[in-house]
């Protein structure tokens, strides 16, 4: 047996051991028909969150319950040649996108990494496109699939994925609904990462001018000569900046070559 037919052999234990994972397909569906309101609401909410982890996870719920025929949903986020999965309704997506990311193969790797807006996979038994990958996820019961890219007109972020237990889950709404949320999402995630890119500046900011403050106490010197040596150390220890500069704020000494 292969390493990754182990893999799924295990993951299929561990659904089995898990008992009736999946939600009841009537109270999903009562539970999934899209609210307008509902929908205008999330994305005002997602457009106001200022940090990463809560607009992921308020995408993974908006997804679970207003999209038709959802049993489960993840996201798929792109860091350079890496992959990951920053937010999932549940365990089982994780394990699922694993699979995608091992094989390398997958709707949300076609739709975030081939940049395909939406990927629809009516019935994984019967879908030829990824056979590595379904023949992996299938023994976990899942068996219809959308995915759909995370973009701005600037950068793809990744891709937002959508499962559901039975074949043909989802109907054309649900691919509606699933692009109007990932359009949302796309812009709510963007504004939270300049946020947080802002927030790390100015803390970075803040340490520099704290390690400058001390050398200027120190060796009677001007801002600017004090901004030269950190630059110095950095150059000769090959660290950044704000590590060093973090290090003098926290310790007292600068370490120089």
């Amino acid at each position: 047996m292969s390493r990754a037919q182990k893999g799924a052999s295990s993951d299929a234990a561990w659904v089995a051991s898990k008992g009736p994972v999946f939600t009841d397909r009537t109270t999903a569906q009562a539970e999934t028909r899209p609210d307008p309101d509902r929908l205008a609401a999330l994305a005002r909410q997602m457009g106001a969150e200022s940090h990463l982890d809560a607009v992921w996870d308020r995408v993974v719920q908006a997804c679970v319950t207003q999209i038709d025929g959802a049993d489960h949903a993840g996201i798929t986020l792109l860091t350079g040649d890496s992959v990951s999965t920053p937010a999932a309704s549940d365990e089982l997506v994780r394990i699922i996108d694993r699979h995608q990311y091992a094989t390398g193969e997958g709707p949300c790797l076609t739709a975030a990494i081939d940049h395909e807006a939406v990927v629809r996979v009516a019935d994984l038994t019967l879908d030829t496109r990824w056979p590595k990958f379904s023949a992996a996820v299938v023994g976990l019961g899942v068996r219809s699939m959308l995915a759909f890219q995370l973009y701005t007109d600037s950068d793809t972020i990744g891709g937002l994925n959508i499962y559901a237990r039975t074949p043909d889950a989802f109907s054309d709404d649900s691919v509606h609904t699933g692009t109007l949320l990932a359009a949302h999402a796309a812009v709510a995630v963007a504004a939270a990462s300049h946020s947080e890119h802002l927030r790390t500046a100015l803390a970075s900011r803040d340490t520099i001018g704290q390690a400058k403050g001390i050398l200027m106490e120190r060796y009677k010197i001007t801002a600017d000569q004090a901004f030269d040596l950190l630059i110095a150390a950095s150059q000769q220890t090959h660290r950044k900046l704000k590590d060093i500069a973090s290090d003098l704020a926290a310790t007292g000494e600068l370490t120089v070559g």
